[in-house]
């Protein structure tokens, strides 16, 4: 789990100008040096919605925040570091009067509708803006341009999606998600609430892209379609909408796909998308690909061997009607067309080093996958109505075996642990009261397509997949829900295993990594003798952790006129070298920034197999010798907490000033300048002030009380690190005093920490002893000279030296055996010979099969010489036999003599 090292920074909380990016327009004034406060503002237009919130966006450091429907953009790499240099300055106050307006810049965006949510392209230049029910896309200013001195608004180039598709007759949008396959990250998927996905490659030199999407499915149709020739477009613009069952059964509330497009992942994971409809059915869409796509390196080979693993096992089924065989078959063709396809190399625009095969979309089976659920949820006790609001999915590990092929697999994909993960994907979904359900999909999502034509006998009901539940934990406090309520996940940059949850209350931390290595082994086991009761452990054993990273003060928001419930944005995770593993995310429609720097996770950090052997993700960096026998750290680690921040109620403008010009109509103006009389108007007047009046005195004694409660607490945090301290003091005297406190296992802490050193002293006085030995050893070895046997048996190489290596001009040596008489040549004189003769009898076969033919033709005719063909093509093959064994025979006589003479050269 993350351990949270320190909350909201100081460079992003008031009255610091990192606080101005969040803040809004008609509050910049209150911040300054004229100490002006902002007008009241009526009750915001955010209170009504229901949907996702995701108006906060980053590119590496670099965050985009949607204020007063305006996006924002700020570098916070550059905040911090300007904020920690005016720190050591010490002219703060100079300083923040001059940097106001400069700590973000405007982009100016034709958007007239409020922004709900916000997408960054993986490649950095495009951002996706979506209203409730329209989608537009803005080219981002490069990187560069942020640190330029101006401060007007940067107007960018922004293009409407589907101008005739999304609009505000037709349904709203409730996810935009960026292809994963897509090339360069420009292919944009978008999902509206009447199950209509839409898929849409985009090009910056081609405008028509932005008005019509390649790709668009109906999922209702889709789900009752028979064959690939049925219509499963979406409805136009002015077709009439008619009430159906599965209109009302359908209604998505989320979409996401089932992997990020990385190596390690399954392959059908990247080409997946799933979606979840508001009472809990989920349905996958697999595979959905662009016209273009662009497959990870581990990809194809893996759909390869999947299919190739799947017809075998096809093949040996006794039923050939199942359902697995026209799968198997249909996988098989779409795989072969892809086999069939020259793939055009393009670099990537962030790496140019590295190349990517771009493959076009198979057009057989066809372009439109099937349909594949509803899952059946194995949910055990739980009701079967389940008010959704999002869904997140984690891919299944690639499988590596399979792939490889019984190759190293430990030298060519890094050690055993960047291996391990589950074979089966998990599915989160996550309700309006801040439930958290985890299932497992053991079955696996593949490829499926929808036939080419009607079945012509009605096929049997398949039986609808399973979604196994693993655990279900709540995040919220019921007594404190809000009527409106939207919580959304959050995914972690380190390990796929581990998200986030944000809503009203808090952002809790999730982690599956220490109940991954458990499950997987219970999975792999093909034993089912007392699985079902191990199963039952894993599930009752807390192995998923779950962590509040934040929590939102309700008070504090409460007493806010802006806004009458704390509505929270979906978090932010990233990781940066200036900012480290930095979460953050707003509340009150982006107005109060929140924030929280995380540790690193245990793959990140230093090199812990040096300190400590345990694999507990939330052990320190210490060594595990420094804890005491209760198995408490001896030197306590850091505690965060949060710095307080007044509330707002202290800086509102108060709406007694403007409570003349909007209740007293203008011939009742006067009366205020005038001697106060008591009449029924001035009574009207005096009622409605003190009304007013009564609000805001009461939230500044809530905020008041706030305070105090605060400073006490700081008080009684105060008194606890002191405590800590004395303690720490302490336990240091006794260690370098080596005497007193308690003693463990009979011995004092003095002892044990002498002890230690002692063995340290004897390990290193028998390292130092051994080198000696190594040393010497080696000394004597360097003036110890050749043996006579030794001389001898390097004569005896020498004399087969030149035996056996042929002379570098071609010629012998004139070294021959004087008994042979001349008979027995060298070895490269034979080989010349046998050569020369393989090159003869082949130049004679030649001649042979052209005579061959010529004799045919004349022993057709009757004036040949009576030889049959069938017993000159017998002969022919009998003389290249023999070459063929001639030339196996020089071969293996080659590779011995290289042998001899790798063999000499070493002995030499």
């Amino acid at each position: 789990m993350p351990k949270v090292l320190s909350y909201t920074p100081s460079w992003l909380s008031r009255p610091s100008p990192g606080f101005d990016i969040f803040a809004s327009s008609d509050k910049l004034a209150s911040f300054g040096p004229n100490g002006a406060s902002p007008k009241a503002k009526g009750p915001s237009r955010e209170q009504n919605y229901l949907g996702p919130r995701r108006t906060i966006a980053h590119r590496g450091s670099e965050v985009f925040v949607v204020v007063d429907n305006q996006i924002r953009w700020s570098d916070l790499s550059i905040i911090k570091y300007d904020w920690e240099n005016l720190q050591r300055k010490g002219n703060q106050k100079a300083k923040l009067s001059s940097e106001i307006g400069q700590t973000y810049k405007i982009l100016r965006a034709p958007v007239s509708e409020q922004i709900r949510q916000l997408s960054v392209s993986p490649n950095g230049q495009l951002l996706a803006i979506a209203t409730s029910h329209t989608v537009h896309i803005a080219v981002l200013p490069d990187s560069s341009k942020f640190e330029e001195s101006t401060t007007s608004p940067i107007k960018v180039q922004t293009h409407t999606l589907g101008p005739t598709t999304h609009v505000l007759s037709q349904s709203p949008v409730v996810s935009i998600l960026w292809h994963p396959c897509g090339v360069n990250g420009t292919c944009l998927v978008t999902v509206s609430a009447e199950a209509v996905v839409r898929l849409w490659e985009l090009s910056r030199s081609n405008r028509w892209s932005f008005d019509k999407p390649t790709l668009a499915i109906d999922l209702r149709k889709l789900d009752s379609a028979k064959s690939q020739k049925d219509n499963v477009s979406p409805r136009g613009v002015n077709s009439g909408r008619g009430f159906s069952v599965d209109g009302v059964d359908m209604e998505i509330v989320s979409a996401c796909f089932g992997g990020t497009g990385s190596p390690d992942e399954s392959a059908w994971s990247g080409m997946t998308l799933w979606t979840v409809t508001a009472e809990g059915d989920v349905y996958a869409l697999c595979p959905l690909l662009p016209s273009k796509w662009q497959p990870t390196s581990t990809q194809l080979p893996s759909l390869s061997a999947e299919a190739v693993a799947g017809g075998t096992a096809s093949s040996q089924d006794v039923d050939p009607l199942g359902d697995d065989v026209p799968l198997n078959e249909d996988q098989f063709l779409w795989l072969s067309d892809i086999d069939a396809q020259v793939p055009i190399f393009a670099a990537r625009e962030d790496d140019i080093s590295i190349n990517n095969a771009i493959y076009n979309r198979p057009q057989r089976p066809g372009p439109t996958p099937k349909l594949q659920g509803p899952f059946q949820l194995a949910a055990g006790s739980l009701v079967d109505y389940l008010d959704v609001s999002d869904i997140h999915v984690i891919a299944s590990k690639i499988d590596t075996e399979e792939l490889m092929l019984g190759e190293d697999i430990e030298s060519e994909q890094g050690p055993q642990e960047e291996m391990d993960g589950l074979s089966a994907a998990v599915i989160c979904i996550l309700t309006t009261d801040g439930r958290v359900h985890l299932f497992l999909d053991l079955e696996g999502v593949e490829g499926q397509w929808l036939p080419a034509s009607a079945p012509e006998r009605a096929s049997s009901i398949p039986e609808a997949p399973e979604l196994v539940l693993l655990e279900a934990l709540d995040t919220m406090d019921p007594e404190a829900l809000s009527e409106i309520e939207w919580p959304t996940f959050s995914r972690d940059p380190f390990s796929r295993y581990s998200f986030f949850t944000t809503h009203s209350q808090g952002v809790f931390s999730f982690s599956l990594n220490p109940f991954i290595k458990r499950l997987e082994d219970e999975l792999q086991n093909p034993s089912t003798a007392g699985a079902q009761f191990r199963l039952n452990m894993l599930r009752e054993s807390s192995g998923i952790l779950r962590e509040r990273i934040l929590r939102f003060d309700q008070d504090r928001f409460a007493s806010s006129q802006t806004d009458s419930s704390p509505s929270a944005t979906a978090c932010i995770v990233l990781h940066d070298s200036d900012l480290g593993y930095f979460l953050l995310t707003s509340t009150n429609n982006n107005m109060y920034p929140h924030a929280a720097t995380l540790d690193l996770p245990k793959s990140f950090a230093i090199k812990s197999e040096l300190l400590f052997e345990d694999d507990d993700f939330d052990s320190p960096y210490l060594d595990p010798d420094f804890h005491d026998s209760d198995g408490n750290l001896s030197l306590t680690t850091h505690i965060a907490r949060s710095a307080y921040e007044p509330s707002s109620t202290f800086w509102n403008q108060s709406s007694i000033l403007g409570l003349t010009s909007q209740s007293l109509p203008p011939h009742r103006r006067r009366t205020l300048r005038d001697e106060i009389r008591l009449s029924p108007a001035t009574l009207d007047l005096m009622t409605s002030a003190h009304r007013v009046l009564s609000s805001e005195t009461h939230a500044i004694r809530t905020a008041a009380a706030a305070l105090f409660n605060r400073c006490e607490r700081m008080v009684q945090e105060l008194r606890t690190q002191i405590e800590r301290v004395r303690e720490i003091n302490q336990r240091a005297e006794q260690l370098s005093l080596g005497g007193g406190g308690d003693e463990v296992a009979g011995e004092t802490a003095g002892e044990k920490l002498g002890f230690r050193v002692q063995v340290c002293l004897e390990r290193q006085g028998g390292l130092t002893e051994r080198m000696g030995k190594l040393r010497r050893k080696a000394t004597r070895l360097e003036r110890r000279g050749l043996s006579e046997k030794e001389r001898e048996f390097a004569g005896e190489l020498k004399s087969l030296e030149g035996v056996v290596m042929r002379p570098e001009g071609g010629e012998g040596t004139g070294f021959e055996d004087p008994e042979s008489d001349g008979k027995a040549k060298m070895w490269w004189r034979r080989y010349d010979d046998v050569a020369a003769l393989s090159k003869e009898l082949v130049a004679k076969a030649k001649a042979n099969e052209n005579s061959n033919a010529e004799g045919k033709k004349e022993v057709e005719d009757g004036y040949g010489l009576g030889v049959s063909s069938a017993l000159r093509r017998r002969k022919v093959q009998e003389v290249m036999a023999m070459l063929e064994r001639e030339e196996a025979l020089v071969g293996a006589v080659m590779v011995r003599l290289e042998r001899l003479k790798v063999a000499a050269g070493g002995g030499g």
